[in-house]
């Protein structure tokens, strides 16, 4: 999935990172998980614990990081459906339309019908029909919550193959874009089996660090001054499936409850030390990026305040080239990799 930020390409940089700093550890968390690639690719090694703000954050998290194995959907069987994720991509667009008007909310939203171009209108046809279709078996008790989850999160999976955006849905295109011509599908999620006490959480990561503990902490904030659910809000409303009420042309849904403090200049570093000080985790690991609210300097700080100050260390990533917007030059943008050891509260 495309998402600001997304670690993909620094994997193997985190890793290299975790095998020189920390001897031994049995334990990971994933503060900020976003899309939880950082969850799914450290899972391999370590017991984890997830969290993310967004709903949709959550979703994907207990699809493939609760979930142990790819669900069974033994009920579904019952009735004739062994692969919910074949049937539903070889449905043919007669069937979908017996649902009922009124519940298509992406096509009533965020297609030409709507007045939008997220997507074209037979994909969001596609997207409500599944998305009424698991909501309706899981009140029917026809799937369980895990494979609820699971389910969902690929239907989430599979929208931004066939976006008519730029990388967010900040905006759309007014002129459709390849990749919306594509037929919608869901995307199957892999899920690896580790056999442990997996965990993952849907709220605050500031507040949530006061219940937790463990041995590593890795924390990927938002960097900008942009709030992620406005830059995801479809892809929220996907998961949630709640008919919000949006606003303007891009269809915004409400999200003052969603507002994150590393995304506001005059409270990013307070922020920031609240959550080192509330971490009970013995190796932290922050990923943040040059062009971010923080300076390099604020972040040293901060983290020689509460880590131990001898033990920090900076690693930088040539990550991309961009053009500045206010000068007119190329500016380099790096990625920070920075640890730090802190003692365990208890």
């Amino acid at each position: 999935m495309r998402f600001i930020g997304c670690k993909t390409l620094l994997l193997d940089n985190i890793k290299a990172v975790i095998d020189e700093n920390v001897p031994k550890a049995e334990t990971f968390c994933d503060i900020f998980s976003g899309t939880s690639v950082v969850s799914r690719f450290f899972k391999q090694w370590y017991e984890i614990t997830s969290n993310d703000i967004l709903y949709f954050s959550y979703v994907l998290q207990k699809a493939t990081i609760e979930n142990d194995n790819v669900p069974l959907f033994k009920k579904l069987g019952e009735i004739g459906i062994l692969d919910p994720i074949n049937y539903f991509n070889n449905l043919e667009l007669p069937d979908m339309e017996v649902l009922a008007k009124e519940k298509r909310f992406f096509q009533n939203t965020y297609a030409p019908i709507g007045g939008r171009m997220y997507v074209n209108n037979e994909n969001a046809l596609r997207i409500d029909y599944a998305r009424n279709t698991v909501e309706d078996w899981h009140k029917a008790g026809k799937v369980n919550d895990m494979e609820y989850y699971y389910l969902i999160a690929c239907i989430v999976e599979g929208i931004p193959f066939v976006s008519n955006i730029s990388g967010t849905y900040g905006a759309f295109h007014k002129e459709w874009e390849r990749r919306s011509y594509k037929k919608y599908e869901l995307f199957r999620l892999e899920v690896l089996q580790n056999g442990k006490n997996n965990r993952s959480y849907h709220g605050d990561g500031v507040a949530l660090l006061k219940d937790l503990s463990g041995d590593i902490l890795y924390i990927d904030p938002p960097y900008n001054g942009r709030q992620y659910l406005s830059n995801y809000h479809v892809l929220e409303t996907a998961a949630k499936y709640d008919f919000p009420i949006v606003k303007g042309i891009t269809a915004q849904r409400p999200y003052e409850n969603n507002k994150s403090d590393f995304c506001i200049k005059g409270k990013v570093v307070e922020a920031f030390s609240q959550l080192m000080d509330n971490a009970d985790y013995e190796h932290i690991i922050l990923s943040y990026n040059t062009d971010g609210l923080m300076t390099v300097k604020e972040i040293e700080t901060v983290m020689k305040t509460y880590g131990e100050a001898g033990t920090f260390k900076i690693y930088e990533i040539p990550y991309r080239r961009y053009k500045s917007r206010k000068q007119g030059v190329k500016k380099e943008l790096k990625e920070l990799l920075v640890y730090v050891h802190k003692q365990r509260k208890r």
